[in-house]
């Protein structure tokens, strides 16, 4: 099987793209805007295409001759809602192989229970969440003319590399800034190890589907717990200890007040070619309402349609407390390095 990784580059489709060249039924090629976005794919770098996935002529090229195509494309609203658009309009004029898209458990939007993936999408989360909901209708519409796909909705994908839930998550802990945070840390983490998330992808290129079929996927780890509970845990991976607890109060002054400045100083930093480092990381306030979202994504369709065997929670956090020290010694910070706690 031919496949064309879309967004190969990033985190997901670095790990993928990984795990495709070590099967023996896949021949992977990766794409991305910049060629030079492969540096660091371990592996042969032969197989990568530049692609603009907004235009609908080069991905028409780009996808011909391919039997699937897996869309790991991130970055603004129109990357995400006009790349979708450009993909579907290239497959209609080249045969419609199938189209295998990682969305986001942000489609649901406010929710809060057992999700399950009948659930409507909510697009009220903001741009990121309108533009996935976007990105799902267009390939309703992709189907509806006799293309192949499956939708698979991610909740906080992490384990090592990942700076979003990993790495940022370890450096609050570390300056005070996180800890426990009481009922607003009380949401699910609905968390989900990189490696999970691939081998779904992997399986999902060779799911059987009926015409006209649209599979939509939660991917959530049974075991992951509530927000709380991951920040203590990794906190004492890492040694950030004592585990503070923060109140509703600082968290607020922290999102809404400090990190407005902040996101402002790392834009000019980046504009300037400077990588922001040393910047303290802005705390998103989307964040702070998910930590206390009571949304629980139900997998139990990723287990019994794609046959998942999830990383156990212990094991995931462990790597990501490796990776993360690896990754403060590599920055030549006074980071001790521990064994994993059991």
């Amino acid at each position: 099987m031919k496949v064309l990784v879309l967004g190969g580059s990033g985190y997901i489709g670095t790990r993928l793209m990984e795990m495709l060249r070590g099967t023996s039924w896949a021949e992977a090629t990766g794409a991305s805007r910049r060629k030079n976005s492969a540096k660091g794919i371990s592996g042969p770098q032969t197989g990568w295409l530049e692609v603009d996935a907004r235009d609908a002529s080069q991905l028409a090229t780009a996808i011909t001759g391919f039997d699937a195509v897996i869309n790991c494309v991130a970055g603004d609203a129109a990357s995400i809602s006009d790349g979708m658009r450009a993909l579907v309009d290239a497959a209609l004029q080249t045969g419609c192989p199938r189209i295998v898209h990682l969305s986001t458990m942000s489609v649901y939007g406010h929710a809060e229970g057992l999700v399950q993936e009948d659930a409507p999408r909510d697009p009220g989360l903001g741009w990121y969440g309108r533009a996935k909901c976007d990105a799902e209708a267009m390939l309703e519409t992709y189907v509806r003319g006799g293309g192949e796909a499956v939708i698979l909705r991610p909740g906080c994908v992490y384990g090592p590399g990942s700076e979003l839930w990993v790495g940022r998550i370890g450096r609050w802990l570390q300056s005070g800034r996180l800890g426990d945070l009481g009922i607003a840390g009380d949401g699910w983490s609905n968390l989900v190890h990189v490696d999970d998330v691939c081998q779904a992808l992997l399986t999902a290129l060779r799911l059987p589907m009926a015409p006209g079929e649209l599979p939509c996927i939660n991917l959530s780890a049974p075991d992951s717990p509530r927000w709380n509970e991951y920040f203590v845990d990794l906190a004492l991976q890492i040694k950030a200890t004592p585990v503070r607890r923060i109140s509703r109060r600082q968290l607020q002054l922290d999102s809404w007040i400090g990190g407005p400045p902040l996101k402002a100083a790392e834009r000019a930093l980046k504009f300037l070619g400077q990588h922001p480092r040393r910047l303290p990381d802005a705390l998103p306030p989307g964040l702070v309402r998910l930590w206390s979202q009571h949304i629980h994504m139900d997998a139990r369709a990723a287990s019994e349609k794609l046959g998942l065997a999830w990383t156990p929670y212990s094991t995931a956090v462990c790597d990501s407390a490796r990776w993360f020290l690896d990754q403060a010694s590599a920055n030549r910070q006074p980071m001790e390095k521990i064994a994993c706690l059991p």
